[in-house]
């Protein structure tokens, strides 16, 4: 991997712990999980419909998830994009474990020296079409820093799916008008020149 890209996603990790989307005040303690989440029917690769605007993924579509199950019970993650000012695949390979009911910590080894991590709620999911994740931290003082994803299985899901995924942030408080749609169009990666 070349170094610029390194440098790239470690800055990327680095944003994971400090979204752009500020609010004031604390976290929100009402927002509601999905009940019973079941981690292995959560497993396998999920598309990001729409977020709330981050930094690390500026120059990113296509962007993807994919998670396995390891053999010491965390959650492989696998987080991957096309950066479109040069059309290259860039990745970035980290794990989950979950600490409540549908509450994980999701950490990427930034260096030997330092891990971001930061937290993937699953506000709701019906594991084969749609999941809306939440992520909210204090930012000190009186504010906190919000992510949302929108996720589906297919690049191109139904309206169908989203209204549901956007009803549920409507009903945990969470603001739409937040949301950027994913460019999801055109991924193919360009063709190594070295032969």
């Amino acid at each position: 991997m070349h170094k610029s890209v390194l440098a790239i996603i470690a800055l990327a990790l680095i944003g994971l712990t400090h979204a752009q989307v500020e609010f004031s005040g604390d976290c929100p303690c009402d927002v509601t999980v999905q009940s019973n989440f079941n981690v292995s029917a959560y497993l396998g690769v999920w598309y990001e419909y729409a977020k709330y605007p981050v930094y690390f993924e500026a120059d990113g579509k296509c962007v993807k998830a994919e998670y396995t199950l390891k053999d010491n019970g965390e959650v492989g993650v696998v987080n991957s994009m096309i950066n479109v000012t040069d059309n290259e695949l860039t990745d970035i390979v980290g794990y989950a474990v979950e600490v409540e009911n549908a509450k994980l910590k999701v950490t990427f080894p930034v260096t030997p020296a330092f891990n971001a991590t930061t937290n993937y709620w699953v506000l709701s999911t019906d594991y084969v079409n749609y999941s809306v994740v939440y992520s909210c931290q204090t930012a000190g003082g009186s504010s906190h820093y919000t992510i949302v994803w929108i996720l589906t299985r297919e690049q191109s899901p139904s309206e169908e799916f989203i209204t549901k995924a956007k009803d549920v942030l409507t009903q945990n408080g969470v603001s739409l008008s937040e949301l950027v749609v994913t460019d999801q169009s055109n991924c193919k990666v360009a063709a190594d020149n070295c032969s």
